[in-house]
């Protein structure tokens, strides 16, 4: 039986490229404008400052702070077992933007508003890389 919890097999669809070639060599990488110095989440599609669609990629510190989370619990099995809950997180990353992540390697107990996070990468046998972040 499959991982209820699993992220499943992401495969990129041309816009993202540099996102996922990143994420397959541990690197965060994201959208910025220069003539703003200002950075975005990878599925932005024009600069907010200047309407400018041809921003460039730049490889970000993967630094983040929690902003918000909720915890979901899968589907107990036929035979009763139940798999971890998933921790979903809106993090902030340290050059601004705010990403959709799941948390990996947090205790409950500790997780608050501002928790100093750091990216990391999950390279499954089949399909792209994917980030995850955990407690810095």
């Amino acid at each position: 039986m499959s991982d209820p919890m699993a992220v499943g097999i992401l495969r990129r669809d041309g816009r993202t490229d540099p996102f996922f070639d990143g994420a397959a060599e541990d690197r965060l990488v994201i959208k910025r404008c220069a003539p703003c110095d200002r950075w975005f989440a990878p599925d932005q599609v024009a600069c907010d400052g200047c309407d400018d669609e041809e921003m460039s990629w730049a490889e970000a510190t993967g630094e983040a702070a929690l902003v918000t989370w909720t915890v979901t619990h899968g589907r107990p099995a036929e035979d009763g077992s139940a798999p971890p809950p998933a921790h979903l997180a809106l993090v902030e990353l340290a050059e601004g933007p705010w990403l959709h992540a799941r948390l990996d390697g947090v205790r409950p107990a500790s997780l608050r508003e501002g928790l100093a996070l750091r990216a990391v990468f999950v390279h499954p046998e089949e399909g792209e890389s994917y980030l995850l972040f955990r407690p810095a």
